[in-house]
């Protein structure tokens, strides 16, 4: 009779063995759930500075291109709307080869299988226009451009760390 209220006893509750092993993944499954949570609160924040980067880059870059001169220059600076964000625009002078830039990393290749003129077999008094020009005739570029490169940075803290958005373009230097 004893030992079968024993094993009534047995099968109405939960052991302590038991409890603390249900609370201990209770335990893990809350602190897995906190820390997803405190990630995603980490990358909004992320994505908020690296929004506001960008709507700043956007703003110096029409800036500089609403500009009526253009000159070679680095510009730095802070932007007092936006506290801890700062601003570098660099704008230099320089050379463009289009054949290089149609090319890209296979420009050599390009530049070997350039046609001896753009026209075909014919060359319709292209080499005499040159000559009054006291140029060669070459294809060995397909046209150089004068440009300016202009390139924004914005500088920001995300956390102790320094982070740049850059972005860049290319104005002609003739306009």
């Amino acid at each position: 009779m004893q030992n079968l209220s024993r094993s009534k006893r047995k099968s109405r509750g939960f052991t302590l063995f038991e409890v603390t092993i249900a609370m201990a993944m209770a335990a893990m499954v809350m602190t897995y759930t906190y820390s997803l949570i405190a990630e995603g609160i980490s990358y909004q924040k992320k994505a908020v500075l690296l929004a506001n980067a960008v709507h700043l880059a956007k703003i110096k870059m029409a800036q500089v291109d609403s500009s009526t001169t253009m000159q070679t220059d680095t510009t730095r600076g802070s932007i007092d709307a936006f506290p801890g964000y700062t601003f570098e625009t660099e704008i230099k002078e320089e050379e463009m080869d289009l054949l290089k830039l149609a090319g890209g990393p296979n420009a050599e290749e390009l530049r070997k299988k350039a046609p001896k003129d753009m026209l075909g077999d014919k060359d319709v008094g292209f080499s005499d226009l040159m000559k009054k020009r006291g140029q060669k005739k070459s294809f060995e570029t397909g046209g150089v451009l004068k440009v300016f490169r202009v390139k924004v940075s914005i500088f920001y803290l995300d956390g102790n760390k320094k982070e740049t958005y850059s972005v860049e373009t290319f104005r002609s230097t003739k306009y």
